[in-house]
């Protein structure tokens, strides 16, 4: 009987299912072997210092939990500090696809277990929000580190998003998705920005603009999943920290909910030990609309409901699911397998993501699904 493990919190949970019913795992198209990171942060950086009497760098690190974009960040400050033994990294940080929280603790842990001596300047976080020219030097060069990768709401996060999200949180109401390449354009204009960007097993570094548009295509490219159309899908949401609480983990519906055909049911497996998300959040959810990033994703869990069936294995209480959201809570990816094929038959057709970074895609296209 096929095996199905899901990252969940800092620990691991499984689920069988029998060879009689129609199964399928999908993962990102990502190769084995991992990406020469020291390699290509010091072409970059060589290239970056060359004939440029430079003795600082800023750097903006958004942090995902992913290790891959640690160890850029790494190579990047041991690169530069070799080149420039009395250099000067200023340092800021932030975490928006995470609980803003335990993406503080979190990257402060890997800080010390990679030994890099870095204090962020400031970590811009969701609850204080500060303008990005009370943050940036405009006579440094600007470097944004980070990873891409597929987001329920943007359809990729990337440099642009890791950077111009805290602007956005002053400029209104308006949808964040529809403002930031407006934002984005603002920003490249006035600073000297350059990125380092890992997507799935390839690493970029160049100018921001370049990077951030390479990066998009490859999205598509390196997490493209053709999409079956399922009754049922299952994917776990990467464990800690990305699935801490729900407001981190619950954005990811909306890239699952093209896996599965009108009336289909999405089960997601998310920890969320830190509870619900931000205060924002709560409150977007308990009125059903709001402003900035919270009341949009309040709206985009709305949309997914209003034709697919969510589940959720969480240690979140039932009765907050069922009052606040309308959807089912379950202790194991195997009681909710078991509610799904109540619902659809042992006929039911069900895909399985072990790792949700997974991005639809309709036969026959590519890009955005």
């Amino acid at each position: 009987m096929p095996e199905y493990w899901f990252k969940y919190g800092v620990t691991e949970t499984f689920m069988e299912i029998s060879e009689e019913i129609a199964q399928k795992k999908i993962q990102p198209n990502i190769a084995g072997s991992p990406p020469d990171i020291e390699g290509k942060v010091a072409d970059f950086l060589d290239e970056l210092l060359a004939d440029r009497n430079l003795n600082s760098i800023q750097v903006l690190y958004d942090h995902s939990g992913d290790p891959t974009s640690l160890n850029i960040l790494k190579a990047l400050v041991e690169r530069f500090l070799k080149l420039k033994p009395d250099g000067e990294i200023i340092f800021m940080a932030s975490s928006w696809r995470l609980d803003p929280e335990v993406g503080r603790r979190h990257l402060n842990v890997e800080l010390r277990r990679l030994k890099l001596n870095l204090t962020p300047k400031t970590f811009l976080e969701k609850g204080n929000p500060l303008r990005i020219e009370e943050l940036i030097d405009e006579s440094i060069p600007l470097i944004v580190a980070t990873s891409a990768e597929p987001h329920g709401i943007f359809g990729e996060f990337c440099l642009r998003e890791a950077m111009a999200l805290n602007d956005l949180r002053i400029k209104g109401h308006e949808k964040l998705s529809e403002r930031i390449g407006e934002v984005w354009r603002d920003l490249l204009t006035k600073y000297d920005v350059y990125g380092l960007c890992v997507v799935g097993d390839e690493v970029l570094g160049g100018s921001a603009e370049e990077v951030d548009l390479k990066a998009r295509g490859l999205v598509g490219e390196k997490f493209g999943v053709e999409v079956d159309d399922a009754d049922i899908i299952i994917a776990g949401a990467g464990g800690y920290p990305r699935d801490s609480t729900l407001e981190s983990s619950i954005h990811l519906l909306s890239l699952l909910a093209d896996f599965v055909v009108d009336g289909g049911l999405i089960g997601l497996v998310a920890e969320c030990r830190e509870g619900l998300g931000s205060k924002e959040f709560v409150e977007a959810l308990a009125k059903g609309f709001g402003a900035g990033y919270e009341g949009e994703l309040v709206g985009r869990i709305k949309e997914v409901l209003e034709n697919r069936r969510v589940a959720l294995t969480s240690t979140l209480p039932k009765a907050i699911l069922e009052n606040l959201l309308g959807v089912k809570g379950f202790d194991t990816p195997q009681d909710l397998l078991t509610y799904g094929l109540r619902i659809y038959s042992r006929g039911a057709r069900v895909l399985v993501a072990e790792d949700c970074l997974v991005k639809p895609i309709r036969r026959g296209t590519s890009g955005r699904s």
